[in-house]
């Protein structure tokens, strides 16, 4: 099932690239926050696709890694509402966004999410933070072997670059 929605997420991608209206972006991030009590880095490559100036369809792969924690890999989509603030040469501004989501992810971290925060972009650079709320789907154990809670809240704070097609 995994295998079937990672599928249809890339040729998804790739249909919407193609359309003459959509507005296509690319980034790579960077963050560091706090994971069930664990400080934690995480990147990601992410592709971004803008229905509307206020709708954004954000799919990123990932890896989020730290010293108590388990290595997870996989693949975050979700639906950000946003509402910006720019410059008309788009070098300075402001974005608020909040949105629900999934993530498949290794490690039994598969889970639904919501993400809310805000983001300050200075040239080609962007800074940020937020809070992302996450229900997983499984029992899952720190790297001590306890188990850890199927709800958490993690904090995080980003630094972005990123082009458009």
């Amino acid at each position: 099932m995994q295998k079937n929605l990672l599928s249809l997420i890339f040729i998804s991608a790739l249909v919407l690239t193609s359309t003459a209206h959509a507005k296509v972006t690319y980034d790579l991030t960077g963050s560091s926050g706090t994971r069930d009590g664990e400080s934690f880095s995480e990147i990601h490559l992410g592709l971004n696709w803008y229905l509307s100036d206020w709708l954004n369809w954000r799919n990123s792969v990932f890896t989020q890694f730290g010293t108590k924690i388990k290595e997870v890999y996989g693949l975050d989509s979700e639906a950000l509402f946003s509402w910006e603030a720019y410059t008309s040469a788009r070098d300075l501004g402001i974005e608020l966004f909040a949105g629900p989501g999934v993530r498949m992810a290794s490690e039994k971290s598969n889970a639904a999410f919501g993400k809310a925060g805000v983001t300050f972009a200075v040239a080609g650079l962007r800074l940020g933070g937020g809070v992302q709320a996450l229900h997983y789907l499984e029992e899952r154990q720190d790297k001590d072997g306890r188990t850890l809670p199927k709800d958490e809240v993690q904090t995080f704070i980003t630094l972005s670059g990123g082009g458009s097609f």
